[in-house]
């Protein structure tokens, strides 16, 4: 039979489709980057202020793209200062999301601006995504930075008496890492890190939508969520049985927390984010003694999504900043680490 020439272009067209998405289907299953790519492409969130809050006249100096040294790609960070400081001020280190494989500091730029205008100095890092680096250069880049915040504390006035961290979402991963490992000295031997922070530095800890348990990540009911975890975990700890790697136990928070962890504010949504993981942290911390704020919404609240935070259009969103406030004021004034923290469980609870 002789196909007719149209009949033979719609063949070799076919053709042409079906091997090009039988070759997806074998790359999306050779590698994690298909996943990696869409995330990256989605990342981009529109930034949100109070009404009353005006950013363009408000005293605060920003300055973008500063470089700190490393060993890794992407080691640039974007500083946020009271203006006008008459004294040394309180650094908070931020370290943002991105599922470990996208995001950008920017994306925190609203909290910046507003936590300078209130007086103190915002550090938000960026770091080299997995897989290009694959697990711990991530916190490695944390010790990094925070060497260097050090080296410029007198010429920027920072008060490294007064230093916090804080992350949102996988960066609240990173820093609740950063912050076990900087307590507990089993941890940083298996991964290697020695903090860059003497022991007790840490005046507090700030956690927003993040996941804290490895366990509970490996079991999602999606299959959908299942599948993007998978991804994610294999970019990050370069396997795609990324759960039998040697470092993965070391993702578990929980089980590094020592009874000198530095207090912590803990928020989370109600939907579609990882509030098990948080009202577990939570647990750990207070059986360990360690002071700890807590923020978590009922479904009777009405929905709160992932990183719900970002949004200072919506009450929830403001109730976090002002959270956020009151817990930076309060280990500010106090000298004693294991001070029962005046406040706690701020928000619903099941």
């Amino acid at each position: 039979m002789i196909l007719h020439p149209l009949g033979m272009t719609f063949l070799v067209v076919g053709l042409t489709l079906l091997g090009a998405v039988l070759l997806y289907i074998l790359y999306f299953n050779l590698s994690p980057m298909p996943v990696v790519r869409m995330l990256r492409k989605g990342m981009d969130a529109k930034l949100t202020y109070p009404p009353e809050f005006d950013r363009d006249n408000v005293d605060v100096q920003i300055e973008k793209d500063l470089a700190y040294p490393s060993h890794y790609r992407n080691a640039m960070f974007d500083l946020y200062m009271p203006a006008r400081a008459k004294q040394p001020v309180p650094v908070i280190l931020w370290v943002h999301g991105g599922a470990f494989v996208a995001g950008d500091k920017s994306g925190v730029e609203n909290w910046g601006a507003m936590l300078a205008a209130r007086g103190y100095a915002v550090v938000s890092m960026n770091y080299e995504w997995a897989p290009e680096a694959r697990y711990p250069a991530q916190l490695i880049q944390i010790n990094e930075c925070l060497q260097y915040i050090q080296q410029l504390a007198k010429s920027r006035s920072f008060d490294m008496d007064q230093l916090f961290l804080a992350g949102d979402s996988a960066g609240a991963h990173m820093v609740a890492q950063f912050a076990a490992l900087q307590t507990n000295e089993s941890l940083s031997n298996e991964l290697q890190i020695t903090s860059s922070i003497p022991k007790g530095g840490i005046k507090g800890v700030l956690l927003f939508c993040g996941p804290y348990d490895i366990e509970l990540m490996t079991k999602p009911k999606s299959r959908l969520m299942r599948l993007f975890l998978g991804r994610i975990g294999w970019s990050y700890l370069g396997k795609r049985n990324w759960q039998k790697s040697p470092l993965a136990k070391t993702l578990k928070v929980t089980t590094y927390v020592t009874p000198h962890y530095p207090p912590c504010y803990i928020t989370d949504g109600n939907t579609g984010s990882f509030e098990g993981h948080g009202r577990a942290l939570v647990k750990v911390l207070r059986e360990n003694g360690v002071p700890v704020v807590d923020r978590f919404f009922l479904l009777d609240d009405g929905i709160v999504n992932h990183e719900y935070q970002v949004d200072l259009l919506r009450p929830e969103g403001l109730l976090a900043f002002e959270d956020t406030l009151l817990f930076l004021s309060k280990r500010s004034e106090s000298n004693d680490r294991d001070m029962e923290c005046p406040i706690t469980n701020l928000g619903s609870q099941n």
